[in-house]
This record gives structure tokens, sequence and C-alpha cells, in this order.
């Protein structure tokens, strides 16, 4: 279909920018909410989509300062990835979280990979003429807006609920290998250990 095809109610659910400050309500059907949104991509959700709501996206993505309290504004913070490029025995890279709070991305950093206990990298997301990729949300009556700017240039890094599992894994591996097997004393033993000498 061509330009010239759409009606002017086409054309407003298509030319739309988060900055408007009147934002289409004539909305015949929201999008399905999509958690990996990449490119220069716009999204009408139901005000009722509770992913939407949470302004959820499966890149690693924090909450940046915005001048306008009505937007709210995510910058993509790339990819944390293993320096010898190290496959896992399933045959997929090592492509991790990285740490939302500055301070903590940078302990990351420090840390060995998972897999091969190489040193890790962080490939930052440069996207957006050689900015990370920013995501803006805004709720409008009965609908949520979002706009993503800029096409991601690096690999997709795990989701939360795979890096919550890794973690979770490396606790239970980590504390069955620190406890001490006890052997099991006799009775007559542990009546010697009580008895005053």
């Amino acid at each position: 279909m061509e330009p010239e095809d759409f009606d002017s109610e086409d054309k407003e659910m298509l030319s739309w920018d988060i900055n408007d400050m009147k934002l289409p309500q004539n909305v015949k059907k929201t999008d399905w909410f999509q958690e990996w949104p990449d490119s220069y991509e716009k999204h009408i959700y139901s005000s009722e989509d509770r992913n939407a709501q949470r302004h959820l996206s499966s890149w690693a993505m924090r909450n940046t300062n915005n001048h306008n309290s009505r937007i709210l504004k995510k910058s993509c913070l790339g990819v944390v990835v293993c320096s010898r490029d190290c496959s896992a025995e399933e045959g997929r890279k090592i492509y991790l979280r990285p740490a939302i709070c500055d301070k903590a991305r940078q302990k990351q950093q420090r840390k060995r990979c998972p897999n091969c206990d190489g040193p890790l990298k962080l490939i930052p997301c440069r996207g957006h003429g050689g900015f990370p990729i920013t995501n803006f949300g805004k709720h409008d009556r009965r609908f949520i807006f979002l706009q993503s700017k800029g096409e991601h240039d690096h690999p997709k890094p795990e989701t939360k609920l795979e890096a919550e599992a890794r973690r979770t894994m490396k606790k239970v591996h980590t504390a069955s290998a620190s406890v001490p097997l006890k052997l099991k004393e006799s009775p007559e033993a542990k009546i010697k250990h009580t008895l005053p000498r």
C-alpha cells in the first residue's frame, strides 16, 4: 500500500512522535507486546498490558534523565561478553546482561567468564548515531505509546529470567561445594564428648 492510499486516521497512526502534545486516541487495534524492540519502531499498547505498563524490554536498559516527566526514557547498556569469545557446551556464546548501576557494571567487568574463566568485557550500545539506543514510553489515557530510536549494534544479552536462573544455579553450586561432609559419630562417641572429665 502506498502512503497516498492511507486515509487520515491511518496516517495519524503512523506519523505520531512520543513528544507530540496530542497522541492518537482513535486506535482501533493495539500492538502485541514486543520484548525485543529494535530499529526505529513505534508501538501502541493497551494501557491494560502489564508488560507495557512496566516498560519491559529484554534489552539491558536503564532509566535515564528526561526533562519531560510524562515520558519515560530508557537507554540500552549493551552486552557483556567473554573476551575469549568462548562458547558453552550447547554451542551458544556468552552474552551476559550488564549491571544497571555504573559501579556494579565496573565490578562486573573485573569478574571472570562463567564458562571459561576468561576476562569479561562490555560492548556498549552505539546504535543511535554513536549513542545508545533509546526507548521512550508514555501512558496517555487508554494507551501506552512506545518509540524506539536506533538499531542495536550488538548481540542480544541473556534475558532477566535467564540471568536470575544462572545466578541461582551458581549459588546452589557454590553452597553445595562449601558444605563439609560430616561423618556420622557413633552414639558412644557422642556420650564421651558430653561426659564431664
